[in-house]
């Protein structure tokens, strides 16, 4: 967490051959459920197959690796995917955790590459947590996002095209 670029050079690109889908995250007794799911699409919302996705983040207790590591370099809870035919893209993991012993909102790290568009980064926080500012709410780096029934979360991500 910290200040991301919205527009940036992502530091992991996914293989052309891996899955639109992933498991990133098994659920344990306490754990919530997760069920992300959403669409990477152009400025007129045009589906774009084939985008690269990098997704990581922090087990329930907010570590990025086993406890008492917590290197965001090399997180524990990751997957590498590339949306489908319809720009499609989808996960099930856990609700990270905050930072330990921080006023950081549990959040979710996507990096996104197309060829012939411009990379986003960005974090998926979640409405209703208690750490999420009006700056975050206007900020591009971060999508306030929903919890919806059974666990779900969607997100379409717009990507610009190269100049």
């Amino acid at each position: 967490m910290g200040s991301v670029a919205a527009q940036s050079t992502p530091s992991q690109i996914a293989p052309t051959n891996a899955p639109s889908t992933a498991t990133v995250a098994t659920a344990g007794a306490r754990d919530t459920v997760l069920h992300v799911s959403g669409t990477v699409v152009d400025q007129a919302g045009a589906p774009i197959a084939g985008a690269s996705l990098y997704i990581y983040q922090t087990d329930a207790e907010g570590y990025y690796g086993v406890k008492p590591a917590s290197d965001s370099r090399n997180p524990r809870l990751k997957a590498l995917l590339r949306s489908d035919s319809k720009g499609a893209f989808s996960f099930d993991t856990i609700k990270p955790g905050s930072y330990p012993n921080s006023k950081a909102p549990a959040h979710i790290h996507f990096e996104v590459a197309a060829t012939g568009f411009a990379s986003k980064i960005f974090e998926i926080v979640f409405e209703r947590d208690p750490f999420v500012t009006a700056d975050m709410r206007r900020n591009p780096a971060f999508s306030v996002r929903p919890i919806e029934s059974g666990g779900r979360v969607t997100q379409e991500i717009r990507l610009e095209r190269s100049r």
